[in-house]
Formats: structure tokens, sequence, C-alpha cells
């Protein structure tokens, strides 16, 4: 199972991780994004990609 690990003193909580996630494992909450549902992770990395300050990376556990 992927984890996604969000470092939020690098997060600005743009959202851009929460849009173009294709699966909604993401949603903001309190203007950050939180991990929502894990199991519908399909490891595709497009909010690795997609996140400018580079705070979302994705572990395998």
């Amino acid at each position: 199972m992927p984890n996604i690990i969000i470092d939020y003193e690098k997060c600005e909580g743009c959202g851009d991780c929460v849009e173009t996630c294709p699966a909604e494992v993401l949603e903001m909450q309190d203007g950050k994004p939180v991990v929502v549902n894990i199991d519908e992770c399909l490891e595709c990395e497009s909010c690795v990609e997609v996140c400018e300050q580079d705070a979302i990376t994705l572990e395998e556990d």
C-alpha cells in the first residue's frame, strides 16, 4: 500500500494535488490537502508531479 507524505512546512495549500488526483485520494481541510482515501490510490504520482513546492512524496510501505 502506498503512503502519501505531505510536508506541511512546504505546502502552500494551493489545492493542485487535490484537483489532479484521478482517484480523489486527497481533499482540502482547513486550507491544506489531507489523505482521506489511501485505499484508492493508483500510485500515478500526479499529486507529486503537480506540486511546485515539492511538498508531496509517495512511498511504498
